[in-house]
């Protein structure tokens, strides 16, 4: 028979610990990426076991699939075992998406709100989203990672966001002949 001593305890705890953050994360990536384990690295960690909120210090880095999030500090929120909500914060707090060359996404800013049930990452202070064919900065932008929309600045209902700066990079005509600017 099995008995539950103070040892298999602390086992049992950190393996209920280990199931917990490795259950779905329904939202936290693209539909295909769901089946992918979430890989989380830090220098501490304190889990809440009764509400299954954790908190991550110190170089904090979570993968999942072509996902990737870090920054200095990040909280995860819970509910009903699945993720609800990310935080994250950092000098600066990054997203990076590396589907393939053509949709890589690169994301910073010093405080991020990833909503897992909406697929929408908010960005404030300092937001920078690139993608290979644009740059987009504001103090808020806000990214919908299903429908790939972007959303920056202050809106009519008084949210502060500041001004937007957008940087479009025309493509390049691998056809075009270069013109010889040189004189004979």
């Amino acid at each position: 028979m099995f008995k539950l001593n103070k040892t298999n305890s602390t086992s049992y705890q950190l393996f209920a610990l280990i199931l917990m953050l490795t259950h779905t994360a329904t939202g936290f990536t693209a539909s295909s990426e769901i089946v992918e384990d979430i890989q989380i690295q830090a220098n501490y960690m304190k889990f809440d076991m009764e509400t299954g909120s954790s908190t991550y210090l110190g170089d904090v880095r979570i993968s999942q699939g072509s996902i990737v999030l870090s920054g200095d500090t990040v909280t995860i929120t819970r509910q009903q075992d699945e993720i609800q909500q990310i935080i994250i914060d950092g000098q600066p707090a990054r997203y990076t998406q590396d589907e393939d060359s053509k949709n890589k996404i690169h994301a910073s800013s010093q405080h991020m709100q990833y909503f897992t049930s909406e697929n929408r990452l908010v960005m404030t202070v300092d937001a920078r989203l690139e993608q290979p064919d644009h740059t987009i900065e504001s103090q808020r932008i806000v990214y919908d990672t299903k429908n790939k929309i972007v959303i920056a600045g202050k809106n009519n209902q008084g949210q502060k966001g500041g001004r937007v700066n957008i940087i479009l990079t025309p493509k390049k005509d691998s056809s075009a002949t270069p013109v010889n600017t040189e004189t004979p």
